[in-house]
């Protein structure tokens, strides 16, 4: 097959000429070679099947512990500090894109059958992933201390708690910027089939949250400093991702060291452009809802949103998990169109019944939980729920789709329709916030996500997918995915 390379002794074994197309590498006993034509292959179906399982089951217990973090966080913060707490605890989803898309690629380089350590492109793909990220994370530190310097994380957030804020918004922030290399762990656990590890390794973070937010309770911290149990939760589950996935994968720590040269002029991060683009789109239509609430609504609104926005989360951790498991059984099949059109209708199907079910949950018990999880600080409202319930809904009927399309026309195609639904939420979102607060901000992304996602997958998904050039496919075997 174009695009796998054959050597014999790892990182150190690499041939010094440039790669050459030879015949698929012997597999290892972790990632899946043959993908059967109209079906799963045991490896795809365990990911599947078990990383749905694991999140539905450990679903309760990570509401458990999660509600719980957020009962002391509003009760040692209040409604209107807890909005802003909030707001930076949830940082990555905003800034989605910081990662420039990289994330997504080697996802699909760690998707390649064969064995991964031995595999150049592969290897060098996650090795620039790790350099380029780390370097990203750096900039971005370096640019939160000059926020500081200059006292304006109230002008950057539109909301200030007190003199605190410089201080530790920083550091909530500069431990974000970590995460970004260290999460690629949890890419390289979903392109190895290992699904379920990738589940177990994400709810480690409400762990990590929920212990860290006790501690700061038990020391006396007060407001501003619950901001960073999230983040601070978030990057050490991210290292532990890493930790599992290098053993797992056998790629070991050669991931750290430098590209050989051999790759110096290979193409490796293909694809991530689009992804790039797509990533400043995301945050633009379905996490820019608490900046536009923060600048143009009231602290309490923004506190209604962000209760909700966790109810809807759980829902929708679901579904990704789920979703997130096709992303490698979709790239290896990219040479069957018309098993891959047939697989992405039941897969739509499929999500868009249960969704119902879900967003029917959410719009009846969404109010009580939050007012439960509040002490009834916080009333939220049953037409929030209804509207986060039909932002749950469309996400899942699209959600397959961003899976799918993968190659670079495809990634393109991804990149404008969700640019086009970002800025329809960003400029809806502007015009309903003052009058309507979180109830119209959410109505209007769904909208947006039907008009200029749902409606172009259906009129455009067949038609890309039968019109896949083979030169294309083989390119595309490192760039990325541009779901959500």
């Amino acid at each position: 097959m174009a695009g796998r390379h054959r050597v014999d002794r790892g990182q150190k074994g690499f041939s010094k000429s440039h790669p050459a197309a030879v015949q698929d590498v012997a597999p290892n006993e972790l990632v899946d070679t043959a993908a059967p034509a109209g079906g799963l292959s045991s490896q795809e179906q365990k990911a599947v099947l078990w990383g749905t399982v694991f999140r539905v089951l450990g679903t309760p217990i990570m509401a458990l512990l999660g509600l719980l973090n957020t009962a002391i966080i509003v009760r040692e913060t209040g409604e209107s500090i807890f909005g802003v707490v909030s707001l930076i605890a949830t940082m990555s989803l905003l800034f989605p894109f910081a990662d420039l898309g990289i994330g997504a690629v080697v996802t699909n380089a760690s998707s390649r059958a064969g064995k991964l350590s031995e595999d150049p492109v592969t290897v060098g793909t996650i090795q620039r992933a790790y350099r380029v990220l780390a370097m990203i994370a750096a900039g971005l530190i370096v640019a939160f201390v000059l926020i500081m310097i200059f006292d304006k994380w109230g002008a950057v957030i539109g909301l200030t708690t007190g003199p605190d804020d410089r201080w530790v918004i920083t550091l909530a922030a500069s431990l974000f910027a970590l995460s970004l290399p260290t999460g690629l762990g949890i890419r390289i656990l979903i392109g190895i089939n290992k699904n379920q590890l990738a589940v177990l390794v994400l709810m480690s973070n409400t762990v990590f949250g929920l212990l860290i937010t006790v501690g700061l309770m038990l020391v006396g911290a007060e407001g501003i400093f619950f901001a960073i149990p999230g983040v601070l939760g978030a990057l050490l589950g991210n290292i532990v991702g890493t930790i599992v996935a290098l053993r797992m994968s056998g790629l070991g720590t050669v991931v750290f060291a430098p590209p050989v040269q051999e790759m110096a002029q290979v193409k490796l991060l293909a694809g991530s452009l689009w992804m790039l683009i797509a990533s400043v789109g995301l945050p633009l239509g379905l996490q820019s809802h608490r900046v536009i609430l923060s600048h143009l609504s009231t602290p309490e609104e923004l506190s209604r949103y962000a209760l909700m926005a966790q109810v809807y989360a759980l829902g929708w951790s679901v579904f990704s998990t789920a979703g997130m498991a096709y992303w490698p059984v979709f790239v290896k099949r990219r040479g069957d169109q018309a098993g891959t059109i047939k697989m992405w209708i039941k897969i739509v199907l499929v999500f868009f019944g249960v969704s119902i079910v879900a967003a029917v949950f959410i719009s009846l018990l969404g109010p009580f939980a939050t007012n439960i999880l509040s002490s009834g600080e916080v009333k939220t409202g049953t037409w929030l729920a209804v509207a986060f319930g039909c932002l749950l809904v469309v996400q899942c009927i699209h959600l397959p789709a961003g899976v799918l399309l993968t190659t670079p026309t495809e990634m393109r195609f991804q990149a404008f329709c969700i640019m086009g639904m970002g800025l329809i939420s960003v400029v809806g979102g502007i015009f309903v916030a003052p009058e309507y607060g979180a109830v119209g901000v959410v109505f209007v992304a769904a909208a947006a996500v039907l008009v200029t996602q749902i409606v172009p997958d259906f009129a455009f998904v067949p038609r890309l997918v039968k019109r896949r050039d083979p030169v294309e496919l083989d390119q595309a075997e490192t760039s990325g995915s541009v779901s959500v």
